[in-house]
């Protein structure tokens, strides 16, 4: 399976729907990634906008954390876009699959496939600061869930993320890259995915097994750089190319 390639809202955020879309179309992409309830401007004419231009969604990320009480599982019912078949992607506390937590966590992911229609379409990002990957393992095995593979947030919270991607692989789906720097990933920006060691971006890829999508989730000023070399990586995953209709 190639993936799809694309990018995420977090790369543009300013952008409305559309021109996400177009923008990830002009690239050479075929997919977006989006986050709702950041102020994201895809938000304003929403999925559909998205459809309507050509892009295919690949899921919508949310802020849920679970095993947090902050985030009780009746507030799935406030989340705006999650639909019957779209993954949605939260992230998940340390501690979540503890005793005194498993059964919020549960109930939580019970409450977000009842919205997306399965809890292996509720993906848990890879994010400094929370779950550590044992347990995001363990996460999967008890409440069915999937995993968003974030490539930084993966190597800010495993020291050794091929072989953590390589654990995780089984429930991993969908991943989202950027450039930064591999030896110091606890404080490093965003950097051009070619100029902070690509091949290192691609072994965690190829360690993840076979992926759906992959999106630039990057504030680098290499949109087009980072999604040619994501196109390089894995050229069926190009889209057509956009019609004159599409891109005016």
């Amino acid at each position: 399976m190639t993936p799809l390639i694309g990018l995420s809202s977090g790369s543009a955020s300013r952008l409305p729907a559309g021109e996400l879309a177009r923008l990830a179309l002009s690239l050479g992409g075929s997919a977006v990634d989006v986050r709702e309830g950041k102020g994201h401007a895809w938000e304003q004419d929403g999925l559909p906008a998205l459809r309507a231009a050509g892009a295919e969604v690949c899921f919508v990320g949310v802020s849920t954390v679970l095993g947090d009480q902050a985030h009780p599982p009746g507030g799935a019912a406030d989340l705006r876009w999650p639909e019957p078949g779209l993954p949605v992607k939260v992230f998940a506390a340390a501690g979540c699959t503890e005793s005194d937590r498993i059964e919020l966590t549960l109930a939580q992911v019970r409450a977000l496939a009842g919205r997306v229609g399965d809890s292996a379409l509720v993906l848990v990002e890879t994010h400094h600061g929370y779950a550590p990957v044992p347990e995001l393992e363990e996460l999967c095995r008890r409440a069915g869930t999937g995993i968003l593979l974030d490539t930084m947030g993966l190597a800010r919270i495993d020291r050794d993320p091929v072989a953590a991607a390589a654990r995780l692989a089984p429930w991993t789906s969908y991943a989202q890259v950027k450039g930064f720097d591999w030896s110091a990933p606890d404080t490093s920006r965003h950097q051009p995915l070619g100029a902070s060691r690509p091949e290192r971006t691609r072994e965690v890829l190829a360690a993840a097994g076979g992926l759906r999508a992959v999106t630039v989730e990057s504030k680098a000023p290499s949109l087009a750089e980072d999604t040619a070399q994501l196109l390089a990586w894995y050229p069926a995953g190009a889209s057509p190319a956009p019609s004159e209709e599409i891109l005016t």
